[in-house]
């Protein structure tokens, strides 16, 4: 079974009966604050069945490197909740995915430039970090990237147990030159035109040039603590095929 958390809080269950079902916990259920984990997996409707379980399960996985991510773990790239209960601890949203966060804020400091540009250098091969001690993160999209922390001092640190990253990382590459720049000139178009667009700065690494932009599920409490914000999908599609296979592992 692999539980959905929201903060420390069990918020639904995930369990293989021939196909993956989710049952919301009873005592998330009874909650006046309660909230779905989406438009079309309503509360106090039933067990969800896979047919609208995987497509938003899916969509909190990237949608390339998949193969890299699950021969690391050694968890098969078509097994959508066994790749989430690795990764899922800090996705889009509010949730996490396999086990919940760590009271606290838990991070590994990279202490400079050459630190972070090796870091970059490594993301096409290991895919958010998978496999290091406690990182635990995933967002859905083509573009490599990277969640990170930033502090108010603007140094960067990897988020491990389930720490909530504040930013999302996005470094140039060679596949599309210039979208580092690309990104950062509509963002900035965009604000000068009215439109609410998200905070983004140019850095660099090395030889490496990256857009780190803040995210807007993420908030800071009034106790200064960053939380996740939660926000619901109303359509059950995903941008991969989906399956219904039970956990397998691979070589």
């Amino acid at each position: 079974m692999t539980t959905i958390f929201y903060e420390s809080l069990p918020v639904a269950h995930l369990t293989f009966e021939g196909e993956w079902r989710l049952d919301y916990d009873q005592t998330w259920d009874a909650r006046h604050s309660a909230f779905p984990v989406s438009l079309t997996m309503p509360l106090r409707s039933g067990p969800v069945t896979a047919d609208r379980l995987l497509p938003w399960l899916a969509n909190l996985l990237p949608e390339t490197h998949l193969a890299e991510i699950g021969q690391r773990l050694k968890v098969s790239p078509q097994d959508i909740v066994g790749l989430l209960s690795h990764i899922g601890r800090d996705t889009a949203g509010a949730l996490s995915i396999g086990n919940p966060r760590k009271p606290g804020i838990h991070l590994q400091p990279v202490p400079d430039a050459a630190a972070l540009e090796h870091i970059l250098d490594e993301l096409p091969a290991k895919p958010f970090l998978v496999g290091e001690r406690g990182v635990s993160m995933s967002l859905a999209g083509v573009q490599e990237k990277l969640p990170v922390f930033v502090d108010e001092g603007g140094a960067i640190s990897i988020p491990v147990d389930g720490t909530p990253s504040t930013h999302i990382l996005k470094p140039d590459t060679k596949r599309l030159a210039g979208s580092v720049e690309n990104e950062a000139f509509c963002l900035t178009l965009a604000r000068a035109c009215g439109l609410e667009a998200a905070e983004a700065t140019i850095g660099v690494a090395g030889n490496r040039r990256y857009l780190l932009v803040k995210r807007h599920d993420r908030f800071t409490d009034l106790q200064g603590e960053i939380r996740r914000l939660h926000f619901v999908s109303s359509r059950a599609t995903s941008h991969r095929r989906n399956t219904s296979a039970p956990p397998q592992d691979v070589a």
